[in-house]
């Protein structure tokens, strides 16, 4: 699969599906329903080996985690719920930068995540029976 189908997969079930590339889409008249979050991709580093660079599905992608709420309490809660899905994402995660944010034109709180996700490492391994 790709990065993206992934994303959706493992943080979709938090926010009613309402899983975003790039941009929240407007809707009822320009507002937005909440929660909701948005992925970007800052960065894709192909990976070189014998054969030359590999495809997207190899490349080591730092993806930034838009998660908005209406509270700053609710928003928080989505952080952490976001941070365990990330824990558990088939391909390797490691959190790079977080900071939280107040849009006061919007008036939501959002949390910024980084990951860095290494589409160059092994999938992580099937839980044990």
């Amino acid at each position: 699969m790709s990065l993206e189908t992934d994303l959706y997969a493992a943080l979709s079930s938090l926010v009613s599906n309402r899983v975003y590339p790039n941009v929240f889409p407007q809707v009822d008249a320009g507002t937005q329903v909440w929660p909701s979050i948005r992925y970007t991709i800052v960065s894709s580093v192909p990976v070189e080996d014998l054969c030359g660079d590999g495809d997207d599905t190899t490349a080591d992608v730092r993806v930034q985690l838009d998660a908005v709420d209406v509270t700053y309490s609710k928003m928080r809660a989505l952080r952490l719920s976001v941070m365990a899905a990330m824990r558990t994402f088939p391909t390797p995660a490691r959190l790079a930068s977080n900071f939280d944010d107040y849009d006061a034109d919007v008036k939501v709180h959002r949390a910024m995540l980084q990951y860095d996700v290494m589409g160059s490492s092994d999938p992580l391994p099937d839980s044990p029976d």
